[in-house]
This record gives structure tokens, C-alpha cells and sequence, in this order.
């Protein structure tokens, strides 16, 4: 089973330098082919580059990974963390085109789909700062050693219909439309509010039904024959990030990870409030006492496998999330198929581990 995991996974680490470490990995979950991506590029700043420091990128593609896959490559090399972000992509982003590409289809196409964006931009000069940019529901996190225990502090907000305050920035843009909300998703297409790509949902509705015509649009004309006969509004997705800073120090731990990592959590019953601390101890878990890591294991349900085991901190983080030490959990989740799913789905997930060290 440890070989079939393996196959569905992808992982690294990268020693940037002998103040930081990163640790990366990816699982493909039930689905056909993994739409997550996780970008990772070391960094100099300055007029001779006196400043360095890192940039973390992770992408959550929906409808399939053409965004996902085109944002990992090129718009983190697009950031500058003092430069405004807006990541503004139907125009400039998205507008670009491949090297060799002359047919607009493909550039059409991959504007249809989408992907959320957590971006992290860390500099390194007399002391540690980063900023953090998002859009749609992945997440980050700051632990930090406190008392002997991990704390986690929230790295973005999250751009879902979870969040009361999207809910009420939709609602104030778009008065009035009865399909607004419809289900928790946003036009009852998507379930983030922010997200790049995504452009039937940002463009007037003549474009938009110019889009859901292309072969393999994720959004059908149908859709879009029902929205010219309402009030429509567009944009009702978002490409305005949110945007934090960060001060950070040796010792601490950031975590980045897709939503998948979430929602397998809740899942296994794991309440809301406790996520980013289990998430948090499950990076540094050789640092937890065992007292600690014995009620995450109960709240889980499974015990996990011990530090000493583990050598990629983010493939750790994954596999003790889904199962552990319990071999029946590890064939449930790696043997698993789309046309096996009998009581749930579940979302590809990648995890980001960067161990700034003492």
C-alpha cells in the first residue's frame, strides 16, 4: 500500500539555505488526476541582492488544472512584495500566451476553468518578513512555540461561502438576484468567492455565453441561456487578494496547504477550531508532547506514525491526517477510485512545510 500512496503522490525537499528548509508534497485523491500544483522559488532582492527569501505558491484548480498549472509557472514569477497585488488575470494573466501558442482556443479554454491562489513572499535581511496573498479557500498558518506548545496563527482569510463576510460583500454587490447563493456556491457554480481564472463568472453575459459554447466549457450554455433572461451582474468571482504581513523568527513553522487537508478534517469530525492547531503540531511533531498528540489521535480517530518516521514533514502532515497507522484507512484512501466513491469525495491535497531553523 506504502507503493500505491507513493504513486499518487509527489514530494521534495529543498534546503534553500542553512536558515530555511522546505518540505512539499501532493496527493492525488479520487480523482483522475491531481489539479492541485505547489510552486517554490528562492529569491534575491536589492541592488546587488543583499535581501533574499523565498516565494510559496500553492494552487487549487477546479473544473480541471489548466489554471493551477499555468499560475505554478508563471504568475508567481509575476510577484513583487512590494509591488500592489491584484492579481487582476482575465486581462494580463490569463491573457498570456504559451510559447507556441497562436490558436485561441487554448487560451479561451483555460480562462473558463480556475484555481484559488495562496501565495507567500518571505524576505530575509536583518530580520524575517512576509506577506501573504489569497484567493478562495486554501490556507496557511504561523506555528510558533509558545509554553512548550504550538500555537497557530492563520496565515489568510478564507474566500468561501463559509465566510459571513463574503457572504455579505456578495449580497451588497449584487442586490437583488434570487441565484446569488444557490447551495453555498456562488451562481450555484463554485463554492470559493475569489479565485483566478474562472471567467464566465467575471465577464458581461454576451462574452460569457460565448465561452460555455467551447467544447469542454465546465459551465453549459444552459447556465448561461438562464442568466440573460435574470438580473446578472458580473464579476461575482473576485481576482482582489487579500493581503497580510507577517513577521517571523528562527524556530517557527509555516504551513500552506489546499483545502482538501480541511476538509478531510472535518470529516473525521475534527471541529473548526482545532484545525490549525492539528495541522500546526502535525508539522512540528516532534515537539509535541505526547499528552498532546494523544487527543488529536482520539479526535481523529487513528494513531499516527511517530516523528522518527517521518522524513518529508508535508507528506507526514498528509498521511497522518488520512490515516496513520491504520492500515485500513491507508487502502481506503490509496485504493480508492472515482467509480468506487460510495460515502464520500474526496480533494486532492497539498501541504507546504517551511522549518525556519534555529
Amino acid at each position: 500500500m506504502n507503493k500505491q500512496f507513493a504513486s499518487k503522490s509527489s514530494t521534495s525537499i529543498s534546503p534553500f539555505d542553512p536558515n530555511f528548509k522546505v518540505h512539499q508534497a501532493s496527493f492525488q485523491a479520487y480523482k483522475i488526476r491531481n489539479e492541485d500544483r505547489i510552486a517554490v522559488l528562492r529569491t534575491h532582492y536589492g541592488w546587488i541582492g543583499t535581501h533574499y527569501g523565498w516565494i510559496v505558491g500553492v494552487f487549487d484548480g477546479h473544473y480541471d488544472g489548466r489554471v493551477s498549472e499555468y499560475a505554478s509557472k508563471h504568475l508567481i514569477k509575476e510577484v513583487e512584495p512590494w509591488s500592489e497585488w491584484t492579481m487582476d488575470d482575465v486581462p494580463r494573466f490569463l491573457g498570456m500566451k504559451e510559447m507556441g501558442e497562436h490558436d485561441p482556443y487554448p487560451i479561451m479554454r483555460r480562462a473558463c476553468a480556475g484555481s484559488t491562489a495562496l501565495i507567500a513572499v518571505t524576505i530575509s535581511s536583518s530580520e524575517y518578513n512576509m506577506w501573504v496573498a489569497s484567493l478562495g479557500d486554501s490556507e496557511g498558518y504561523l506555528g510558533r512555540m509558545v509554553n512548550n506548545s504550538w500555537t497557530a496563527t492563520p496565515l489568510n482569510d478564507l474566500h468561501n461561502l463559509y465566510n459571513a463576510a463574503e457572504v455579505e460583500r456578495l449580497q451588497e454587490d449584487h442586490p437583488g438576484e434570487d441565484d446569488l447563493i444557490v447551495c453555498r456556491r456562488t451562481k450555484g457554480q463554485l463554492g470559493v468567492t475569489r479565485a483566478l481564472g474562472d471567467a464566465i463568472l467575471k465577464v458581461p453575459i454576451d462574452l460569457a455565453s460565448v465561452l460555455s459554447t467551447m467544447w469542454g466549457c465546465p459551465i453549459p450554455p444552459e447556465a448561461t441561456d438562464r442568466w440573460a433572461q435574470q438580473k446578472h451582474t458580473p464579476p461575482y468571482i473576485s481576482s482582489t487578494p487579500s493581503v497580510k504581513h507577517f513577521s517571523i523568527k528562527k524556530g517557527d513553522i509555516l504551513v500552506f496547504c489546499s483545502d482538501g487537508l480541511r476538509s478531510s478534517l472535518k470529516e473525521q469530525g475534527v471541529p473548526d477550531e482545532d484545525v490549525g492547531n492539528m495541522i500546526v503540531s502535525l508539522a512540528g511533531m516532534d515537539l509535541v508532547d505526547a499528552e498532546a498528540m494523544l487527543f488529536y489521535e482520539k479526535s481523529i480517530g487513528h494513531s499516527f506514525i511517530p516523528s522518527a518516521d517521518i522524513n518529508n514533514l508535508a507528506d507526514g502532515v498528509i498521511r497522518n491526517i488520512l490515516f496513520g497507522l491504520d492500515n485500513d484507512r491507508m487502502a481506503k484512501e490509496t485504493m480508492a477510485t472515482m467509480n468506487r466513491i460510495s460515502d464520500h469525495l474526496r480533494d486532492d491535497m497539498s501541504v507546504v512545510v517551511v522549518h525556519i531553523l534555529e
